[in-house]
């Protein structure tokens, strides 16, 4: 029964990034550092941003498994399938007002919303998507704060897809700045509210 709420709960989290990245999207503003780097790549390999992410997931799951494979797992598999699924619903009904103030608002919100799903995925422990799972892996390995780690991380994916030829927008910056500490906080805050129900 564990199992089952963790995986519930760590699909709840990919939902909200899901809704997050959706949101940021919608705004034309651009989403987090992590896109800026999968457009980079699509334009130098001509392929999809689809099929780049893949790539990158792929890529940092390969690194994972050399440096902690503990934090790979079902949810590797399934959380990025949900956030996905999420993301195109978001993309196709949500109508962002063309008002500047407006977009940045939400993109803000949706900046914050990718990091608070991203720390409730990561406290479920079901294995985690391959990006957050190479944060949380690289931060024990080197002895660094997991916000650091992220915010170095991020920055390291949007230089890498600016040189690749990915767009300048203000989305990644935010996320840059916001998701590491925002994640960290939630990641600290749910794993200790989710262990007592985990347990039950």
């Amino acid at each position: 029964m564990t199992a089952i709420k963790r995986q519930i709960i760590a699909a709840i989290g990919a939902a909200i990034v899901g809704l997050g990245v959706g949101t940021c999207v919608t705004t034309g503003l651009g989403a987090d550092a992590l896109g800026v780097l999968w457009e980079g790549i699509a334009t130098r390999l001509a392929i999809t941003v689809g099929q780049a992410s893949l790539v990158v997931t792929v890529a940092c799951i390969g690194l994972v498994a050399g440096i902690n494979h503990r934090h790979l797992g079902l949810g590797t598999v399934i959380n990025p399938i949900v956030t996905s699924l999420v993301t195109d619903l978001v993309i196709r009904y949500l109508l962002v007002d063309s008002h500047m103030g407006i977009r940045v608002s939400m993109l803000v919100l949706g900046v914050v919303l990718i990091a608070i799903g991203s720390g409730i995925a990561a406290a479920a422990s079901t294995g985690k998507e391959g990006y957050i799972a190479l944060s949380l892996a690289l931060a024990e390995k080197c002895a660094i704060d997991v916000a650091k780690t992220r915010m170095g991380m991020d920055l390291v994916c949007f230089l890498s897809g600016m040189l690749l030829g990915g767009k300048i927008m203000i989305g990644p910056i935010i996320g840059i700045l916001l998701i590491g500490t925002v994640f960290k906080r939630t990641l600290a805050f749910c794993e200790l509210k989710f262990s007592r129900v985990l347990n039950e």
